[in-house]
């Protein structure tokens, strides 16, 4: 077992789990970040209960892709889109990817992280493009990631994408979210609906709306989260309930009341088309 490294006088380095692993506290909150998909695991500011759901079955060894927290689903989100073929593994290939540290520092608003993932023969064989991919985590008195795709070769590339963050929540009873706008996609039914009024929570839910505000605000009783969409064509909702989380084995049957995803995301079927030697980021902020 390797030695847990002091990185800042707020971050720490440790590999408990068999992978790297970093360890945040500030004086805004803590958090923690696995190298193995530049997952976000924990975010918790001081004082108040946890931002971020983390599975108590998940498994963090790199042997699966991890259950909670922001895993980032990249470059395409869910099934793989006709334009890559089939056979490959779903939400793409960069949260089963070990990411590069490039640098981590401290500063007045918070402690920020640099991450690094480039094309390898691996990735190759599932996505033949040459990429540079980059992830920008502040944790301060506010969660900030910034997801930026640049092309690093010769012809045009297409990917979509989704910071597909956990949210803690008390029960779904005491949830309702608003700003997601009327019109979505019911991948459930396959159906498009119309959204009315505020969602509440009271079954399996897997939804994708399309013209939800820049801000979604997740009220849980007497608290209130936002979640702040950057440079995205979607905002996806989802919870398996009780029927779901029984059939994941890295989730706890009663787990689906303690979470919800409200994910940022790229999920138009034209996704987004990037020219050689450009980039182009996407973001979300846990307030």
């Amino acid at each position: 077992m390797q030695p847990i490294r002091t990185l800042t006088a707020h971050c720490s380095l440790s590999h408990e789990t068999g992978q790297p692993q970093l360890s945040i506290d500030n004086g805004y909150a803590k958090a923690e970040i696995s190298l193995f998909g530049a997952h976000v695991l924990r975010y918790q500011r001081h004082g108040e209960p946890a931002t971020l759901w983390l599975s108590d079955k998940a498994v963090l060894d790199g042997s699966k892709p991890i259950r909670g927290g922001i895993p980032l689903c990249w470059p395409w989100f869910g099934p793989a889109p006709a334009r890559v073929g089939s056979g490959k593994p779903a939400h793409g290939f960069a949260r089963t990817s070990l990411w590069t540290l490039d640098g981590v520092s401290d500063h007045e608003d918070g402690t920020l992280v640099h991450l690094s993932l480039t094309d390898s023969d691996a990735s190759r064989a599932l996505w033949p493009h040459a990429f540079e991919l980059e992830l920008d985590v502040l944790v301060g008195k506010e969660l900030s990631l910034v997801l930026t795709t640049r092309n690093t070769g010769k012809a045009p590339i297409v990917y979509n994408a989704a910071l597909h963050s956990y949210l803690q929540i008390s029960s779904p009873e005491a949830i309702s979210v608003t700003g997601l706008g009327e019109p979505y996609l019911d991948k459930l039914s396959g159906q498009d609906a119309q959204q009315q009024g505020a969602l509440t929570l009271s079954a399996a839910m897997d939804r994708i709306y399309r013209q939800a505000d820049t801000i979604v605000r997740i009220k849980d009783a007497e608290r209130t989260t936002q979640v702040v969409s950057g440079n995205h064509d979607s905002v996806v909702v989802w919870n398996p309930w009780q029927e779901g989380a029984s059939a994941m084995a890295d989730m706890s049957d009663d787990g689906y009341r303690t979470m919800l995803c409200v994910e940022t995301a790229i999920t138009a079927d034209a996704g987004v088309t990037i020219a050689p030697d450009e980039e182009h980021s996407f973001s979300t902020v846990l307030i």
